[in-house]
């Protein structure tokens, strides 16, 4: 009987190796299948391959049979993993009291992170509960900023410094007779001002100044505006906005809020009462409040300019008559006409102002020593007027005028002494024929200017 061959060592370790290395386990030679350590270590290999690929894929339910530290170190490994896994469910199910205390620095660092997911999860949960809190109340909030902007007659604005956005609500749109577009648009001042009159330029500069970036103190960030913007029909409406800033920590303006309110029926109201208290109601000339006023600009202007103001009291001749014979009515016809007459003898800068009955006054300004020559252009543009018949609607009619004159500063520096001089010169015209004008003169009050000739 021939000798069985002896396995070659070379070709043991070989197999082994590929045992161990290879990704797919090596078959055992028909040769070796006699070698039984070969056979049973193939079998431990296999097994440990088989759990390892196992573990690698989250399977720990291998079951391992026999004995050795190889195998026993594995099912500690198995049970350690095992128990973890275990761990791991109790934790992602909210129980952290757990704790492993077998597997040395993992276990320590395991359970710390587990401390720390848990404080955190616990900080996230409390902040979960106030951010909740805080959205049920913004949402309030909300719901009270657009019942108060529906309810309100008045547009709200609010204007973000930082983003340079500008919020309108619809109220505030219709205010300003423009569509409402969107909401928010961009903030520019400087474009914002072209829509502003000029005569409200100032106060508009006053709104840019608060944008400066300029630290505000207590009371500043409040104020109340009134100007004329033009609006979307192309006509100037006066807004009332009360404006406020919203500062930052260093007292520095990052937000405007604010009201907008249509104040135009208001302002006319009031220029409407202002007419009635300052001008004539039936010639729309100034009454004697607004006379003084003008009165008292010329006389300042005067003396900065060095220039003099020649004061022209009117009385009509002939006026009682017309009243007597075709009524009020036709009187107060007489009077509006002589007024347009007399107004457009005249410059835009002078004043022409109506005291009741038939009685006017005149102020024009005039060069130091050229007052008579201003005085007798006035006067003979008036004489040559009221030679014509005037149409009162019921008839044509002739009347005249009489006039006092008196000059400022050369007669006096006194507004109300002026105006005696005139009338005390009116009186001695109408004395002394009528259809007369006289200037004042302290030592012959009687010296008259007879009526100049018609051109």
């Amino acid at each position: 009987m021939p000798r069985k061959k002896r396995p070659d060592i070379e070709e043991i370790l070989k197999l082994v190796y590929e045992m161990m290395l290879s990704p797919k386990f090596p078959t055992i030679p028909e040769e070796l299948e006699g070698v039984e350590r070969l056979v049973e270590i193939a079998g431990y290999v296999q097994a440990f391959r088989d759990g390892a690929y196992g573990f690698a894929h989250g399977d720990l339910s291998c079951d391992l049979k026999g004995r050795g530290f190889l195998i026993g170190c594995f099912k500690e490994l198995q049970a350690n993993l095992r128990h973890l896994t275990w761990f791991a469910k109790r934790v992602a199910s909210g129980d952290y009291d757990q704790q492993i205390e077998f597997m040395g620095d993992f276990s320590e660092y395991f359970n710390r992170m587990s401390r720390d997911f848990y404080e955190a999860l616990k900080s996230l949960r409390e902040s979960e509960s106030n951010l909740l809190k805080i959205t049920k109340e913004l949402h309030k909030s909300e719901e009270r900023w657009q019942l108060a902007i529906a309810c309100t007659q008045d547009g709200v604005y609010d204007i973000d410094l930082n983003t340079k956005k500008a919020f309108f609500s619809p109220r505030a749109w219709e205010i300003l007779r423009l569509p409402l577009v969107r909401s928010d648009i961009d903030y520019d001042p400087v474009t914002w001002g072209s829509f502003i009159h000029s005569d409200d330029l100032e106060k508009w500069a006053e709104v840019l100044n608060m944008s400066s970036g300029t630290k505000l103190t207590n009371g500043q960030g409040k104020h109340y505006f009134e100007f004329r913007v033009m609006a979307g029909d192309e006509k100037y409406r006066w807004l009332g906005v009360h404006h406020m800033a919203i500062v930052n920590a260093e007292d520095v303006p990052r937000r405007y809020v604010g009201t907008i309110e249509d104040i135009q029926e208001m302002r006319e109201h009031d220029e409407e009462i202002r007419k009635q208290a300052t001008l004539d109601q039936l010639t729309k000339l100034p009454n004697r409040y607004l006379y003084k006023d003008r009165l008292l600009q010329n006389m300042v202007m005067a003396k900065r300019n060095v220039t003099s103001l020649v004061l022209i009291l009117w009385d009509l001749d002939g006026f009682k008559w017309v009243n007597d014979t075709y009524g009020h009515l036709a009187g107060d016809r007489l009077l509006v006409v002589v007024a347009e007459l007399m107004r457009a003898s005249l410059r835009e800068t002078d004043t022409l102002a109506r005291f009741g009955g038939d009685e006017f006054v005149m102020l024009i300004t005039s060069y130091r020593g050229h007052e008579e020559e201003v005085a007798n252009l006035t006067i003979s543009r008036i004489f040559n007027t009221l030679c014509e018949p005037l149409d009162i609607g019921v008839e044509k009619v002739k009347i005249g005028a009489s006039c006092g004159i008196s000059f400022f500063p050369r007669h006096t520096n006194d507004g109300e002494i002026l105006f005696n001089m005139a009338d005390k010169a009116l009186y001695e015209a109408k004395k002394t024929g009528k259809n007369k004008a006289v200037v004042w003169d302290s030592g012959k009050l009687g010296q008259q200017k007879t009526k100049p000739k018609r051109k």
